[in-house]
């Protein structure tokens, strides 16, 4: 090292201190000062390094130029992040009383392929929404041209619209949707979406700023992702998109860059107009279509509240899929409208949507971090060299700083080793949909995010785990050669010093292949609904005696519940099967089909399905679970969320029987004929391979679509006929398998 290096080093490591020490509550500024001085340090250090290898060979100069790439493209995102985290930005509340007359409002629900149920959930919640109804209409834009869709929402005193083609997907159902609306203000729901009773309340307001083109509201998950479900962490981390969809949008919207994100969403009918309605020809025409709703001095504005709560991808395996095609639109996004040279928007505005676009090439500069430090070991390539000393004098102090200013800037909505685990899980295939879309730029099919998903089993996904294994393996066998170089005769390696360099860097990546492994590990699911944990009084009615009894309700969907039975009773009523009623509130009258009944100390509790739910019945059972619920999601933080102890609550879980399980008819393997019929008359020969009395899985020569309802024949038993839903489907061999849920009773399903 050099005088003039040692110098910098030394007034570095004071500054570090210093700062450190006269920190109190306002730390961003002087990590934001700390981490530049550093970062400039880290730089300079790989700059130098990486071009004054000894034996320079092509692969080294190429894997150094990618290093320092990386890291540049790193800092330049920490400088965006930090602008954005800088300081919490929050609107005042404009209420709909500043309206001279209120606007009408069209509410659009964009469907395809999404089951009738998820889609009636949506309709209710809307039509609860605070707003005369003289002036809001709700529309089911149904892109399936499905009769039982038409059928349901008629029934539900919505409006039905279809077309004759799918051309442009999503964007061209909802503008096909304005040519048969007139509504001053255009709402955009996802079909899973569920808005809140005060949706309207708290966004309209802003449209009494005639420059104000679009409102956009957080897409909140009331389920728990792939990372919270599959680890049993849900009560420790937040939903992996609630860091973007809370702290990062709210950040945006200072400078107003407010990103569209498909759902949740208002305008103003004009504004679309002017620019021709919504962007057609890209994945993800959400992002253009704000993006473009942002030029010539026009408005965005981003509430940050719990207004309506939806479904995230409930399996790996799907939400890879979900990101793939996030990844390839927002590169489409910048082909046809780049950011840089489209008229009318502001610096920041450029800034930030190149920064969002930026963002989608973390899959290659995570999989450079990943493949360096084993390239080196196994290959003998290097991407730099330096001394041990030198590096941990640069690094550490840099690699503190903006750990501390992260955790500062964050408030505990995510944390780093959070995020390093996710961009690890995510990188091999982000890496490969930025390379082929800008290369090849294949054509993919618009797939719609799988929901309701069951399963009843564990299952580990193979095939997507394979570069995890890879990459776990190339590890694994690079510390045998690290420790076969310090305690044999047998010496691999030059250098010691890049020895201890590399362990870290592979050991630091390592943690978060195993734990992508982890994750890859499906946990079973049970449910087609999820169920809300309550605290509700109700009463239990016996039809025979019209006797009632108290119980209490601690967990609930709109197709079943939990019961607590306050007394002894009840527990009989129950367990003798007499025809019972459920009511709580403004819910009254509820057949009850009991399924359980346990007995734990002195309480006794039930599992009950709903029978014959009324629409009056439905809609109080939403309006309890979505349209009048308390925001329990805002305030949901990283606790104990350490890596030792998600490993531990996984292995602890993972091997126990789930209680669900217990719950469930005994499933019976099988080998029977069938016949599964089609809406369109046609008909699939098919075998029966086991069957309970929830559901049945069949095997047949061709796939079939997840979400179809059809109608099941097989001579098995009492079953006979049936109408069933496709759960899940997977190929095996050169046959596939399906998962189907009887839509229909089949047999006596009491279970004690």
């Amino acid at each position: 090292m050099q005088t003039s290096e040692i110098i910098w080093l030394i007034a570095s490591t004071v500054v570090l201190f210093v700062l450190y020490g006269l920190a109190r509550k306002h730390l961003a500024a002087k990590y934001l000062l700390l981490a530049v001085f550093l970062a400039i340090n880290l730089v300079y250090l790989i700059w130098r390094t990486a071009f004054t290898l000894p034996t320079v060979g092509i692969l080294s100069l190429i894997l150094g130029i990618l290093l320092l790439v990386t890291e540049w493209a790193g800092y330049l995102q920490s400088v965006v992040f930090t602008i954005l985290s800088w300081k919490p930005f929050q609107r005042k509340i404009i209420p709909l009383s500043e309206f001279q007359e209120l606007p009408t409002v069209d509410v659009y629900i964009a469907t395809y392929n999404e089951p009738a149920d998820l889609l009636k959930r949506t309709i209710a919640a809307s039509q609860m929404m605070t707003y005369p109804k003289n002036k809001l209409k709700i529309y089911v834009c149904d892109d399936g041209r499905r009769a039982d869709i038409r059928q349901l929402t008629e029934s539900m005193g919505a409006y039905y619209l279809d077309r004759p083609d799918n051309k442009h997907q999503k964007a061209g159902n909802l503008n096909h949707a304005m040519t048969k609306t007139d509504g001053e203000i255009i709402v955009t729901m996802d079909a899973d979406m569920v808005p809140r009773a005060n949706f309207l309340e708290r966004t309209l307001g802003y449209f009494t700023d005639e420059k104000v083109s679009f409102i956009q509201a957080p897409q909140v998950f009331y389920n728990a992702d792939a990372f919270q479900y599959n680890l049993f962490f849900e009560d420790n981390i937040t939903n992996e998109q609630d860091f973007f969809m809370r702290r990062l949008e709210e950040g945006k919207d200072r400078f107003n860059a407010t990103m569209y994100v498909g759902s949740n969403a208002l305008f103003r009918r004009s504004a679309l107009e002017k620019i021709g309605g919504f962007a057609t020809g890209v994945i993800t025409e959400d992002m253009a279509t704000g993006m473009l709703l942002q030029t010539n001095g026009q408005k965005t504005v981003f509430v940050n509240e719990t207004l309506a709560v939806g479904l995230s991808p409930e399996t790996y395996a799907d939400l890879l899929k979900q990101r793939d095609r996030w990844c390839r639109g927002n590169i489409q996004v910048i082909r046809k409208w780049n950011p840089l040279t489209i008229k009318g928007l502001s610096f920041m505005q450029r800034l930030l949507y190149m920064d969002g676009i930026h963002y989608w090439f973390f899959g290659i500069y995570k999989m450079v971090y990943l493949l360096a430090p084993l390239l080196f070991l196994l290959f003998s390539i290097y991407s730099l060299q330096t001394d041990f000393t030198t590096l941990v004098m640069f690094w550490l102090p840099a690699f503190l700083s903006s750990q501390l200013a992260f955790r500062r800037m964050a408030d505990n909505k995510r944390s780093t080793i959070w995020s390093h685990i996710y961009e690890v899980a995510l990188a091999p295939y982000m890496a490969v949909s930025v390379l082929t879309e800008l290369f090849f730029r294949k054509s993919i099919k618009f797939n719609v995010t799988r929901k309701g998903i069951l399963n009843n089993r564990r299952h580990f996904l193979w095939r997507t785990s394979t570069p995890y294994v890879i990459l776990l393996a190339m590890s694994i066998i690079s510390l045998i050669m690290i420790g076969i170089d310090l305690y044999t005769p047998i010496q691999l390696y030059d250098s010691v010093d890049m020895l201890y360099i590399n362990i870290f860097w592979v050991l630091y990546n390592a943690v978060a292949l195993v734990m992508a492994l982890i994750i890859s590990v499906e946990r079973p699911r049970f449910r087609e609904a999820e169920r809300f944990d309550v605290t509700l009084e109700a009463e239990l009615q016996d039809s025979m005696n019209d006797r009632t009894h108290p119980i209490r309700i601690i967990d609930l969907s709109e197709y079943g519940a939990r019961l607590e039975l306050l007394d002894t009773k009840a527990a009989h009523l129950l367990s003798a099967g007499n025809a019972l009623t459920l009511s709580s509130g403004s819910l009254r009258g509820l057949k009850l089909h009991k399924h359980w009944v346990s007995q734990q100390g002195k309480s006794y509790y039930a599992g009950v399905s709903f029978e014959d739910v009324t629409q009056e019945q439905y809609r109080a059972l939403v309006k309890i679970l979505f349209v009048d619920a308390p925001d329990i999601y805002s305030s949901r933080e990283y606790v104990n969320s350490t890596l030792l102890n998600a490993t531990s609550r996984f292995f602890r879980q993972t091997r126990a029987e789930p209680k669900q399980s217990e719950r469930q008819s005994i499933r019976e393997t099988i080998s029977v004929p069938g016949i599964l019929y089609f809406a369109d008359k046609g008909k699939v020969e098919t075998t029966l391979v086991d069957y309970s009395l929830s559901g049945c899985q069949i095997e047949l020569r061709k796939p079939i679509q997840p979400g179809l309802v059809l109608r099941l024949h097989a001579d098995h038993n009492s079953f006979r006929e049936s109408d069933v839903r496709v759960q899940w489907v997977q190929k095996r061999g050169r046959k596939y398998l399906a998962g189907l849920r009887f839509l229909t009773e089949t047999a006596d399903s009491d279970t004690a």
